[in-house]
């Protein structure tokens, strides 16, 4: 997959433009606060349906303006194309299209293309909470697999009603089925993460050791505080889980069993990193597990992702920032945001657009 066209009009502080792109590296250069991540989060935006800053579409809107309207253009590695709108106006609903059809649902969209994000705050996926290692680990299963995704839909659909029978402290007799029908939409969830992050554990420990210490090893496992064989096993044990805790859960007034409590286990030499690990070892490690998760959608989808690096390079010493240009440049189309032109050794690539920003207005060379 890559990025032909962008246009973009009342977006954040950028001035409407068209902007087309080179389909390996795109340099975003530019001051802080000059808009390199407004780009960004543009480029993002019609293919995601929402803000990778979590911001609301009420921010997202430019001062002054009534609305905001973005148009992409993207290929995939077959040679077809998709066009992607997204706008909103202030008091109106959003509106997404894919090939001029509307989409009712933004589960819609996640399956229709492939974007890897790095951004200096991903060292967080490291050393932060588990909730952060879930989505990620959600994000990658769900582009690459329609089951996984409306398994977790219905996942997350089932533990809302539940928590909201809790929260209300009434209809005791209903939570024995919330509880059976969460047990089974969880340990399908649960197997799966198991299964594919098998794969994705290699990638992860096979990149660690070429941008980091070569003789250090990086491993992935899945955290959960009930096992099982397999998914009528897991199924089983989670309901009984959840039976067990039931007293607790009235109290606490939410579920207090399942997947969404699991988490993902990094460990350096054998040592948790996020208890253990350097700065510097937790960064290469967060490097290796986005690096392993664009390999993984380019395998499983056949198309491949697209990058963007956004104001990474203060956080890598240069060893790293070199290793880590090479190989997403080499691999797939890259955007890199940093506020100078020197921070990219141009001699890295054969051949990159660059995007000076300068208070909303974008100037390419």
């Amino acid at each position: 997959m890559r990025y032909l066209e962008l246009r973009a009009e009342g977006w954040r502080n950028l001035a409407n433009c068209r902007l087309e792109f080179h389909p390996a590296v795109n340099f975003i250069h530019g001051a802080n606060g000059q808009g390199k991540t407004n780009l960004i989060e543009a480029l993002l935006y019609p293919v995601s349906g929402r803000s990778h800053r979590l911001a609301r579409d009420e921010e997202l809107v430019a001062f002054g303006a009534e609305h905001f309207h973005l148009a992409a253009l993207l290929a995939d590695d077959g040679g077809g194309q998709r066009r992607f709108t997204a706008a909103f106006g202030r008091g109106a609903a959003k509106k997404l299209t894919v090939d001029g059809e509307e989409l009712g649902r933004l589960a819609d969209l996640i399956s229709l293309t492939g974007t890897v994000v790095f951004g200096p705050g991903d060292v967080e996926l490291v050393d932060g909470e588990p909730e952060l290692r879930r989505r990620f680990l959600d994000y990658t299963f769900a582009k690459t697999d329609p089951a996984y995704l409306r398994r977790l839909l219905e996942y997350r659909r089932i533990l809302r009603q539940r928590n909201a029978l809790l929260k209300t402290g009434r209809g005791r007799g209903e939570l024995g089925l919330w509880s059976r029908r969460l047990a089974e939409a969880g340990a399908a969830i649960a197997m799966a993460r198991r299964r594919s992050l098998v794969d994705l554990a290699a990638g992860a420990g096979r990149y660690y050791g070429q941008i980091g210490p070569a003789d250090e090893l990086l491993t992935l496992s899945y955290l959960s505080r009930q096992e099982g064989d397999d998914e009528a096993a897991l199924a089983a044990r989670l309901e009984a889980a959840l039976v067990a805790a039931e007293s607790a859960e009235w109290l606490k007034k939410r579920t207090l069993a399942g997947p969404h409590l699991d988490d993902m286990s990094i460990d350096i030499e054998g040592r948790n990193a996020r208890k253990f690990a350097s700065q510097g070892q937790k960064r290469s490690a967060a490097v290796a597990l986005k690096l392993a998760q664009a390999e993984y959608l380019a395998r499983v989808r056949r198309d491949r992702p697209i990058v963007f690096l956004d104001d990474v390079f203060s956080e890598l010493d240069g060893s790293r920032r070199e290793k880590l240009c090479h190989l997403v440049g080499q691999n797939y189309q890259t955007f890199i945001a940093a506020p100078q032109v020197e921070d990219l050794r141009r001699e890295l690539f054969e051949e990159l657009r660059r995007f000076g920003v300068d208070s909303g207005r974008i100037t390419v060379t």
